[in-house]
């Protein structure tokens, strides 16, 4: 079976000092993928280059066979990956609905004529958003505060609106960069339920997380990166009792 995403030999160097180190990394259909690793390991770098964020200064990024090495942030997107970042990034003047339209507006391929003119196409590209934003927003809790500007949420609830807008579009492959990152125990259920969701429903997910007891429970397969290298890739039990993994994290 030929992987859903290949990382070939990625080397990314910020300033003469290498994020990655010659990288390599295959993810199946349908796994769940854990990346951990001490900060400044390179986790975040490997996602950016394989979402077109970053160029590598060496190696590939292969997915479904495609080179999509460079490509534009936009293109990988409408080829199937979706990804949330660190940062919470929201529009303060928008409410929770408009920022599930937004994520979709550049896969409607209706064209501004057809929307101006309210073309059959557009009306039913618009018909499928709503339904569409209307089932996401279920699914992340959110759908009673759909009318609620964006400044309104709490922190948690912003977390859960971007995880919203990163699979609005069904993505195929997704990559989360800390979605569980300061928030309360209890976004950290909705957020595993979510994505357990996600994965019945057939999505590849790989997770950056600094979270170890939530990655250790939920993935099939932790990476452990330090300094730009992969030194671990196997089960988590495996990976818990590596020694280089335990003198990464612990010094011994």
């Amino acid at each position: 079976m030929i992987p859903l995403l290949r990382v070939d030999g990625l080397t990314k160097y910020f300033y003469g000092v290498s994020a990655l180190q010659g990288v390599t990394v295959d993810v199946m259909p349908g796994e769940l993928v854990g990346v951990i690793g001490p900060n400044g390991s390179g986790k975040t770098t490997l996602f950016d280059c394989i979402t077109g964020h970053l160029r590598p200064d060496r190696g590939r990024v292969l997915y479904r066979g495609g080179d999509i090495t460079g490509l534009p942030p936009h293109r990988i997107a409408l080829a199937g990956i979706g990804r949330t970042f660190q940062a919470v990034r929201v529009f303060p003047r928008l409410t929770v609905l408009d920022h599930l339209f937004l994520a979709v507006q550049e896969m409607q391929g209706d064209g501004i004529v057809a929307r101006l003119v309210r073309a059959p196409a557009a009306r039913r590209s618009e018909e499928e958003a709503w339904a569409r934003a209307a089932e996401v927003l279920g699914l992340v809790g959110l759908r009673e505060l759909e009318n609620l500007p964006v400044t309104h949420l709490s922190y948690g609830q912003r977390k859960l609106l971007v995880l919203g807008m990163a699979i609005m579009m069904r993505p195929v492959l997704l990559l989360l960069d800390e979605p569980m990152a300061g928030v309360n125990p209890v976004v950290i259920e909705t957020v595993m339920a979510i994505l357990r969701a996600l994965h019945q429903q057939g999505a590849t997910i790989i997770l950056v997380e600094h979270n170890l007891r939530a990655v250790m429970n939920f993935c099939q397969r932790v990476i452990v990166l330090e300094s730009g290298r992969t030194i671990a890739d196997g089960p988590p039990e495996e990976v818990r009792r590596n020694p280089r993994v335990l003198e990464a994290y612990f010094g011994h």
